[in-house]
């Protein structure tokens, strides 16, 4: 008998429940186990029995009984079973129903978000798999667009977490039910689940290597949102504890957050003036790339010359009109083989109903370009 890998969780339920029924292990006016037993027995969430079920009852397959439970409807016309068909072969017509997923992110506004998206779609077959991808923005969006995915009957969900101290009482429930989640670029602690992420102590420590390599003794790390945000914590650990290893003094690294580069540069020249004139600094490392990118031009409009007068590098691949698209050292963090990884973890939880934890970790790589230099004494 042919199986069908591209088969969905909820269809696998539903075509056992009919081939019980065509083989008279469940008869016409018979009781079906409960939603709470078919959880138990193909370990997933009650979203995936529920449309199990709902489907048999549209179909007039069973009829279900408040209080009493879920039955074989007595006369009763099976369909034909998926698992009964031929093979299909490559001209047959795409099937009346695909597969939905959805891949959610804070933003896809920036490039690496959208490496990440490309990374997760090229896993799926277009013909077989339907992806909605959906902006939170903020942790209330997030938790709506999850809510809304469960009531759809979305069968899988790649998340990229909105960056919170706790995580929703949503992720919880997804987690107890047992529904196909895979966490990207951050995981979150004391939820156990599928994530893929990057290594960020080892691109922090990678970034310190290289500068104190060229000669560099005082350096800032500058980042537009909080120190404690999941990557920039974990990318400061590597810098800082790097830099004890080092035996680097404590001032070594300095800290600038909360950038905001919609401000006009004359906002920020006297702060980055006074910390290479009087602080010293020589190096610049930014957490992202689009910060990497305005503190480029901020440092022209000082006429401070990179790498003549200052080395710059980054997290991520920056795009800079004004330069070469080679010219900026940085950190790649592979972000479209996060979403591959992260893809392929969301499908073999579908497909194979392989229902065990991973964590994938993505080492960093450095990749040495024109932007950083040795210090000029």
């Amino acid at each position: 008998m042919p199986t069908f890998p591209d088969q969905p969780l909820y269809q696998k339920i539903k075509e056992d429940i009919l081939r019980q029924i065509k083989d008279g292990q469940l008869l016409p006016g018979d009781k079906i186990p409960t939603e709470y037993q078919l959880m138990e027995k193909y370990s997933v969430s009650r979203i995936t029995v529920s449309k199990a079920l709902s489907e048999l009852k549209s179909e007039g397959i069973i009829t279900r009984f408040p209080h009493k439970g879920t039955f074989v409807t007595k006369s009763v016309l099976l369909p034909p079973l998926v698992r009964d068909a031929p093979i299909p072969s490559s001209h047959t017509a795409m099937p009346a129903s695909m597969t939905e997923i959805a891949c959610i992110l804070p933003s896809i506004t920036d490039s690496f978000s959208l490496s990440m998206v490309n990374g997760v779609q090229s896993v799926f077959p277009e013909d077989t798999y339907i992806c909605h991808i959906f902006q939170s923005h903020n942790p209330t969006v997030e938790n709506y667009l999850l809510q809304r995915c469960l009531e759809l009957n979305i069968s899988g969900i790649v998340l990229f977490p909105q960056d919170q101290p706790f995580f929703s009482n949503q992720l919880l429930a997804m987690q107890l039910q047992n529904y196909p989640l895979v966490l990207l670029d951050r995981y979150l602690p004391r939820l156990n689940t599928n994530y893929v992420i990057a290594d960020n102590k080892a691109a922090g420590e990678l970034c310190l290597c290289h500068l104190h390599k060229l000669g560099h003794q005082r350096i800032a790390f500058v980042t537009s949102t909080d120190r404690n945000t999941f990557s920039v914590k974990y990318r400061i650990e590597g810098i800082q504890e790097t830099a004890l290893s080092l035996n680097l003094p404590d001032y070594a690294v300095q800290l600038v957050e909360f950038l905001d580069k919609h401000k006009k540069f004359s906002y920020y020249q006297d702060l980055f003036l006074n910390l290479i004139t009087q602080n010293r600094v020589t190096a610049f490392i930014t957490a992202e790339s689009s910060t990497c990118t305005y503190l480029y031009d901020l440092l022209t409009s000082l006429d401070v010359k990179v790498p003549g007068d200052v080395s710059l590098m980054s997290f991520d691949k920056p795009v800079c009109s004004s330069r070469n698209p080679d010219f900026f050292t940085h950190i790649s963090q592979s972000e479209y083989l996060m979403g591959r990884e992260a893809g392929t973890l969301l499908k073999n939880r579908i497909e194979l109903y392989d229902i065990n934890t991973y964590h994938r970790v993505i080492t960093p790589t450095l990749h040495v370009h024109e932007s950083t230099g040795s210090v000029c004494l």
